[in-house]
């Protein structure tokens, strides 16, 4: 992670720590913060990533603040954007203000449902 990677971090922590119950960890070589036990925003050397619905991330793509992000370089992982750190440099309050839009998209969303577990069959060893 690079010095404005660093710095970029300290400002990003120091918000999301006001918002509530946020974990971190490392996850892809990254930075990852969830709420409830779900990814909301990662930060690392792809940029920050943060999960908003589509009618949010058209705009952002459109107008070049946002990639898609494409972790293996083929299609966009669902509803996943890479902010592009050097576009919100003048403008930290909004880069954050997404970081919260995606805490709280994410906060709202019901975990998906487990999946009804099969009983496991045992084969005898045959010795």
């Amino acid at each position: 992670m690079t010095r404005t990677d660093q710095s970029l971090q300290t400002v990003v922590e120091a918000a999301i720590g006001r918002w509530g119950t946020v974990d971190t960890r490392a996850m892809f070589g990254a930075q990852a913060y969830l709420v409830g036990g779900r990814m909301f925003a990662a930060l690392g050397e792809m940029g920050l990533l943060v999960k908003l619905p589509e009618a949010r991330r058209r705009p952002l793509l459109e107008e070049g603040g946002a990639q898609p992000f494409a972790p293996t370089g083929r299609a966009s992982f669902g509803e996943w954007v890479a902010l592009m750190p050097h576009h919100w440099a003048e403008n930290i309050d909004g880069l954050l203000a997404l970081v919260k839009e995606s805490f709280d998209y994410v906060q709202q969303q019901r975990p998906s449902p487990a999946p009804p577990r099969e009983a496991r069959r045992f084969r005898k060893r045959q010795f």
